[in-house]
């Protein structure tokens, strides 16, 4: 019986791919036998040249990750424009542009899937996040949007709703917390299950991209270890 979360023969691309978390989910894609695609570039202008060489060289994605998660804590009094625009390009502009532009290029296959990594801080007030809790408020709102759009050719638009995960705690961001929050920088306490690892991110990543489902759609999953509950 073949493994409803088998990848293989899938072209997926990851967008992203340069943190801790990333790189656990291509490990888990791979592993799940998709031909795995990375792309690292930041940069607007120069995101859609890239993609339609890489639609031109190799051909449409079954499956596409956007797994940016630019968090940033700023009191109130800090968060000037610059700041905002920068957090709401890299957790939500750039996701509209790769969008635009694999629509545009034909770079979805029918039948395609497409996750996109948001965050439990869209629907969970907190503290010195102001910039970044509505940028992925906002990301999860334009992939309702797409998914209705898209739903003509079987393309499914997603989100991951995630908590903190093991990834989550380098040292820098840690002191990051620690400089402008009064309150514990240790998320596994408030997690009843305690962090998330990359490979659970990975595994549920997985699940959307396969065939094991066909109709989940303009929705968010949520992996918090409990958090929101």
């Amino acid at each position: 019986m073949k493994n409803p979360l088998d990848l293989s023969g899938k072209r997926v691309l990851l967008f992203g791919g340069s943190m801790a978390l990333d790189k656990g989910i291509a490990v888990v894609i791979e592993e799940q036998g998709a031909t795995l695609m990375k792309m690292e570039e930041h940069d607007v202008a120069a995101l859609e040249p890239k993609i339609k060489e890489m639609v031109r060289s190799g051909g449409s994605f079954d499956g596409v990750v956007f797994s940016i998660v630019h968090s940033d804590f700023r009191p109130l009094q800090f968060v000037k424009p610059d700041n905002v625009n920068q957090i709401m390009t890299d957790n939500f502009s750039l996701f509209i542009e790769l969008m635009r532009v694999l629509k545009k290029s034909k770079g979805l296959k029918k039948g395609a899937s497409v996750v996109a990594m948001s965050s439990i801080s869209s629907v969970r007030a907190m503290k010195t996040k102001t910039a970044f809790c509505a940028s992925k408020a906002a990301l999860d709102a334009a992939v309702r949007c797409m998914a209705i759009e898209l739903a003509d050719q079987g393309i499914r638009v997603n989100t991951i709703q995630k908590g903190g995960t093991e990834a989550d705690l380098t040292k820098a961001n840690i002191q990051d917390m620690l400089a402008v929050r009064s309150e514990s920088a240790d998320a596994e306490n408030m997690q009843p299950l305690g962090l998330s690892t990359a490979e659970e991110v990975a595994n549920v990543v997985v699940f959307l991209l396969s065939d094991a489902v066909k109709t989940i759609t303009g929705t968010t999953i949520v992996i918090d270890g409990g958090y929101l509950a």
